[in-house]
């Protein structure tokens, strides 16, 4: 359900501020080095720093798997990884604490909470897709119950008696064969019959991932492109198969976060609506700790999530909706490019200036509206956030127009402008992250580019 919200309307003194300030000398270091005996018996599954500078330095978590427990659920564009979300948690939060993730995605900060047993987790996220499937991965499911069910769904796939009525949305045809689709169809009301709202919702889940798979979708990016493989190829997918592995996977990691998680007192709020907006459900500086990545550019030239989600959501909500999401995210939408938003950030007023040099087109319009809609963001989250706490991002320095735009600084430039302190900018090597290694920035078909390799962790302090 969307979540009530209302227009910022706090009046926050705004300056410009030059590079950013660090203030790690002491008081930042010392706070991590008090706390990293948290990580004292830590799951081997997840990371252990041996000391501070170990702490700041490695954040790559090459040699781990990021599809553990219900994070394997589903998989999600550009999600954090368990690995990366834990570590900042053991530091930044405790058992008493509470945690809001702005873009919360799938929930992986939230699942993360859960396992920790920290005391309340919230996330924000506009997509409905990515909010059913956090929604799904926090619930804690009796597995027999869950294995029970299946005899019942496989028995009605294969009777011919059963009846059913087929599911049409925009464009369905382009993307399945014609057997797909019946018999997509005829499983979705299969599932629609469980009457246990939870455990329909993980086969759901399940479902899911096979229209995902079972379409002519290209999987190589995100972006939503037939492949020609399987056009030419005559694709003839096997739905049950399909469909009876992806539940074998999933109840394996179901079983194991039943029991990393059996004895949470978590309390878990997913809050589906704009992060832009302030949610009255979350209280003003009510919030000990704000993790979150919030997309590293527009979804029409970087990672497009609407696009990812479309024909999983389709399915479940029988609605077109979601086609517009994309122009609903950050930057989404170019008349949003207030030029005003350059006087809080020397370093955006510079790119863009480079960016217009190099380019007489509207592209410029589209990476302002971008930062005017990631600002409104940082407002929000200093209206969450109490005092002396910390606020940290992980982000990426995304290429328009061959200029590097240092995303990193601009929100260090627009924190200081809202009372932060940043504390500290790192850097990670993208290696686990799902993200596409190559990217298409002009919308057209067959012309990619590289995507950024890298990201940073900005940890910034309110005052």
């Amino acid at each position: 359900m969307l979540a009530t919200q209302m227009l910022v309307k706090t009046q926050i003194k705004t300056k410009t501020c030059n590079a950013p300030q660090t203030h790690t000398h002491n008081t930042l270091d010392n706070f991590i080095s008090l706390r990293l005996a948290n990580y004292e018996n830590e799951n081997p599954l997840y990371n252990t720093p041996m000391s501070l500078t170990d702490w700041y330095e490695n954040w790559d978590f090459d040699a781990y798997d990021a599809n553990i427990y219900n994070h394997g659920l589903h998989q999600y564009p550009a999600r954090f990884i368990p690995q990366l979300a834990r570590k900042i948690l053991r530091i930044f939060a405790d058992s008493n604490s509470r945690v809001l993730d702005i873009f919360s995605g799938s929930g992986t900060t939230l699942l993360e909470c859960k396992y920790l047993n920290i005391k309340e987790a919230y996330g924000i996220e506009l997509n409905p897709f990515a909010n059913f499937m956090a929604d799904t991965k926090l619930k804690n499911i009796d597995v027999e119950k869950i294995n029970k069910e299946l005899v019942t769904i496989k028995k009605n796939f294969f009777d011919e008696t059963y009846t059913y009525k087929n599911i049409n949305f925009k464009n369905i045809d382009f993307w399945y064969t014609q057997d797909a689709k019946n018999k997509l169809s005829k499983l979705l009301a299969i599932l629609h019959d469980i009457k246990n709202s939870d455990i329909r919702n993980f086969y759901l889940l399940v479902f899911c991932e096979v229209t995902r798979k079972d379409s002519y979708l290209d999987h190589s990016g995100f972006k939503m492109y037939r492949s020609k493989r399987k056009i030419f190829d005559d694709f003839t997918p096997n739905i049950w198969n399909d469909f009876y592995s992806t539940y074998c996977r999933n109840i394996s990691f179901f079983k194991e976060h039943n029991t990393v998680s059996k004895n949470s007192q978590t309390v878990c709020h997913l809050l589906q609506g704009d992060s832009r907006k302030i949610f009255s459900e979350i209280q003003k500086e009510s919030i000990d700790l704000i993790f979150t990545s919030p997309p590293y550019g527009d979804s029409r030239t970087t990672v497009a999530y609407g696009q990812y989600s479309r024909l999983p959501w389709q399915w479940l909500s029988a609605s077109d909706e979601i086609i517009s999401l994309d122009s609903q995210l950050l930057g989404g939408n170019s008349k949003n490019s207030d030029e005003k938003i350059l006087t809080l950030s020397k370093t955006l007023c510079k790119q863009a200036q480079e960016i217009r040099n190099a380019d007489n087109s509207k592209r410029i319009n589209d990476v302002l509206a971008f930062y005017n809609d990631l600002f409104e963001t940082l407002k929000s989250a200093h209206y969450y956030l109490a005092h002396e706490k910390y606020f940290i991002l992980v982000t990426g320095n995304r290429t328009v127009k061959n200029v590097c735009l240092r995303t990193d600084l601009i929100i260090s430039e627009f924190a200081c402008s809202l009372g932060f302190s940043t504390e500290k900018i790192l850097s990670r090597n993208i290696l686990n992250k799902r993200m596409a290694r190559k990217n298409s920035p002009t919308n057209k078909a067959g012309k990619t580019a590289n995507t950024m390799l890298t990201e940073n962790i900005i940890i910034l302090k309110k005052h």
